[in-house]
This record gives C-alpha cells, structure tokens and sequence, in this order.
C-alpha cells in the first residue's frame, strides 16, 4: 500500500514538474512585437548614428520559432557593409553559444550612410541585446539595443496575437 501511495506521489511531483517547465518555457519575454531603438556605444566609429528596427514573433517553439525583423539606419560610413547580431540567439542557458552575437542580416550603406536590411528568420531563443556591427558579425559594434536600464538604446516588447497566454 506504501510503494503504491509512493509511486502515486512521485508521478504527480514528475507530472507537476513537466507542466511548470512547459508552461515557463513557452512564456519567453521577447515573443511579442520587439520594438528596438539603437544608440552609439562610447567607442563606435559611427558616434552620430542611429537605427530602429522590430523583431515580431510569427509562432512556433524553439529551436523553429518564426520570426520577421526590419532594421533601419542613419549617419554610418558611406558605402559599407554592417551586419544585425543578436546575443544569445542560439544555445542553452549558461553556454557558450548564449553569449555568441550571430548575424540576422546585413545590409551595405548608400552614400549618404544610410541602409537598412530585412529578414524572415527562424529560431531566437533570448532577445536581450542587439547591435549593428561593422563588417560581420565579427566586427566593431557601432550602435545597440538592449533591454537592460540604461541602454545604450532599448528594446521594448509589446504582445501580439501569437504571443503566449499566461
């Protein structure tokens, strides 16, 4: 009667573990209309440059979430390719690809510095920090977007019909 009352128990403790790791794991923070404002760094080759963009959740888990982002820019180098990263857009919690910036897109200025770029992508697993890098994804970052106080620039989601329900 013991073991049977303690198997009982077990599967409910396993069972309610599963449900709360489903259901925190579906509610990430960033599956929303990701309104981003980037601002210069302190050693940006750009100092004057400024870009918005918006990252939208379009459905779906990790690691095939679908995504659309458009970007926009102003006062960079005339005639040069930049590239979106995005922190953390792959890997589990803790790893290193958590910490990696991987490109979203990329985009080459006209010649007055302006340019802007496009992308349907798939998976993105935390939104915390966007920048616009010279070259690749490699590169010197000019402006950013973070969604920590205090910038530099900002990123702020509001809900949309494929955001997650509490």
């Amino acid at each position: 009667m013991r073991r049977a009352m303690f198997r009982t128990l077990v599967g409910v403790v396993a069972l309610t573990a599963l449900l709360a790791w489903a259901v925190l794991g579906a509610s990430a923070a960033h599956e929303k209309i990701n309104r981003l404002t980037f601002a210069p760094l302190a050693a940006s080759s750009a100092p004057t440059a400024t870009g918005a963009g918006t990252i939208e959740y379009r459905g779906g888990d990790e690691p095939r979430s679908r995504w659309t982002a458009t970007f926009r820019f102003t006062a960079l180098r005339a005639n040069t390719a930049y590239t979106v990263a995005i922190q953390g857009r792959f890997g589990d919690d803790g790893s290193a690809a958590a910490e990696a910036f991987t490109g979203l897109c990329t985009f080459r200025t006209d010649g007055a510095g302006a340019g802007g770029c496009w992308n349907y992508a798939r998976g993105l697993r935390r939104l915390g920090v966007a920048q616009l890098r010279l070259g690749d994804e490699n590169g010197p970052p000019v402006v950013q977007a973070t969604r920590a106080t205090g910038g530099p620039g900002a990123i702020e989601g509001v809900p949309n019909r494929f955001t997650p329900r509490p």
